[in-house]
């Protein structure tokens, strides 16, 4: 029996398919391996190309992230500033024990340059959430910090004895009526 060739469709897909395999598995290496090829930007053109981005978090030896921690903080005028949950819906404290899916959001979206639509779009959902609860007017104003405490290599907690190091991120402040729906002020 004879077995028939392949369309020009079909070749096409077959060729698209592996050069995206390719590209997954080239992902998986460390980035100071991948990083020192030869073929590193064309891999980073095609990632650009393709806006598929891999983080393969998941397959590192070592936790990266000795601990995280994140709050909504809330300042009234002529008030003492408000910690509040930052997990929609209900402002609930993030606990990084919780749900994997919430800190790999964390890491993902708070700390990854490129999605800053998503960022933008949670501080407008947390501003209405904050609306919506009347325990603040449209003039407070709301930052949002994240303390990561970064894993230290062996030869530094050796070295500095100290296991993890914290690096604060801060997103704001932002007045609430200037993120939040104008809807989300009625009662």
């Amino acid at each position: 029996m004879r077995v028939r060739s392949l369309s020009n469709r079909e070749k096409v897909i077959v060729a698209f398919a592996t050069v995206h395999l390719a590209y997954l598995l080239f992902g998986m290496l460390p980035a100071p391996w991948r990083d020192k090829t030869v073929v590193s930007p064309v891999y980073r053109f095609y990632e650009r190309l393709t806006r598929c981005a891999q983080v393969w978090n998941m397959f590192e030896t070592i936790p990266n992230m000795n601990r995280l921690e994140a709050r909504l903080v809330v300042q009234e005028k002529g008030k003492k500033p408000r910690e509040e949950g930052v997990v929609l819906p209900g402002l609930r404290r993030f606990s990084q024990h919780d749900h994997v899916r919430l800190n790999n959001w964390m890491v993902n979206v708070i700390f990854n340059p490129t999605r800053g639509v998503f960022r933008e779009a949670y501080m407008r959902s947390a501003a209405a959430a904050l609306m919506r609860s009347g325990r603040y007017t449209p003039q407070a104003e709301m930052t949002l910090e994240v303390l990561p405490s970064y894993t230290r290599s062996l030869l530094g907690v050796r070295s500095l004895k100290e296991i993890a190091v914290e690096r604060p991120s801060v997103l704001g402040p932002y007045r609430l009526e200037t993120l939040a729906p104008k809807n989300a002020f009625a009662p």
